[in-house]
C-alpha cells in the first residue's frame, strides 16, 4: 500500500536517509527544506531510480507566508497522510555568556514553534494510525558544549512530544521520538572541536561505531509500518548503548 509521509529538512542529513528509505518502498514524500536548492535537486535527481513519488517543497517555516503556502500545497494534492516526520534543526553553537536572546529566539522558532504550527495545518488530514516522529538529542537533558540554545530546544520539543502522545491518542495518532545519539552529517560541522567529540562518542559507544543515517532512516521506516501505536509516547534510543555510559 502506498502511503503519504511528510518530513521536514527531507533533503539532507537524517531528513534525506528518510526520504529515500521511503521513496524505495514505494511512498509518496513531500520533502520540505528551507534554502539548500542544490540538495533538493540532488535528491530529485536520485529519486528518479525508486518507485516512490518525491515532492520537494522549499520554504522556511519560521515565516508565516512560506508555512502557509507550504500547508496549501500539501493539503491541495495529499489528500491524507499517514506520517510526520520533524527532522529539521537549526542553532547557535556558543557559550551561555554569549548566547542572546535572539538566538534562542532563531533556534526555537525553528526546531519547535514552525514544526508546532504544521503538525496543527496537518492535523485535520492525518489518518488513522498515522504517526507523528521526531529527533531529539541527548544533549536535551545533559550538557554538552556550547549546546545551550539547541538542547533547550530539544528538551522543549521533548515535552511537547510527550503532550502530543497524550491528547493525540484518541484520535489514534502516535508520536515518537528517536534519539540517535551522533550521526556524522554535515550538521556536526558546526560542533566545536568536531573531530574530539566525535572519537569520544565512538570510544564510548558498546557497538563500537556511531548510529548511521541509514540506521535511523530504517528505523523511521519500522515505526510508520506498524500498525497500531501502542508504544506511543516513548523515546527510543539508537545510539549502540551509549547512553548507557555517558
Amino acid at each position: 500500500m502506498t502511503n503519504t509521509y511528510v518530513i521536514t529538512g527531507g533533503t539532507r542529513g537524517i531528513g534525506r536517509g528518510i526520504s529515500l528509505e521511503l521513496l524505495a518502498k514505494g511512498h509518496k514524500v513531500f520533502a520540505l527544506y528551507a534554502r539548500n536548492t542544490d540538495e533538493a535537486n540532488k535528491l530529485i535527481e536520485l529519486a528518479k531510480n525508486f518507485p516512490g513519488q518525491l515532492i520537494c517543497l522549499r520554504g522556511d517555516l519560521t515565516k508565516e507566508d512560506n508555512l502557509e503556502q507550504i500547508l496549501q500545497q500539501i493539503l491541495n494534492s495529499a489528500g491524507a497522510i499517514q506520517g510526520l516526520i520533524h527532522c529539521a534543526a537549526s542553532g547557535v553553537h556558543r557559550p551561555v555568556d554569549q548566547l542572546k536572546t535572539k538566538h534562542l529566539r532563531w533556534t526555537f522558532e525553528t526546531n519547535v514553534f514552525s514544526f508546532h504550527e504544521l503538525l496543527l495545518g496537518l492535523l485535520p488530514i492525518l489518518t488513522k494510525n498515522s504517526k507523528v516522529i521526531g529527533l531529539t538529542s541527548a544533549g536535551s537533558d545533559r550538557y554538552l558544549q556550547q549546546y545551550a540554545a539547541v538542547g533547550s530546544s530539544k528538551g522543549a520539543l521533548n515535552s511537547l512530544f510527550r503532550h502530543y502522545a497524550v491528547e493525540l491518542a484518541p484520535r489514534d495518532i502516535g508520536v515518537s521520538l528517536i534519539c540517535p545519539g551522533m550521526v556524522e552529517t554535515d550538521a556536526i560541522s558546526s560542533f566545536p572541536n568536531r573531530e574530539e567529540r566525535v572519537n569520544g562518542a565512538r570510544s564510548l559507544t558498546p557497538s563500537g561505531r556511531l548510529t548511521s543515517v541509514e540506521d535511523v532512516a530504517q528505523f523511521v521506516s519500522y515505526i510508520l509500518s506498524v500498525e497500531h501505536n501502542q508504544f506511543t509516547g516513548q523515546t527510543f534510543y539508537l545510539d549502540g548503548g551509549k547512553s548507557l555510559l555517558a
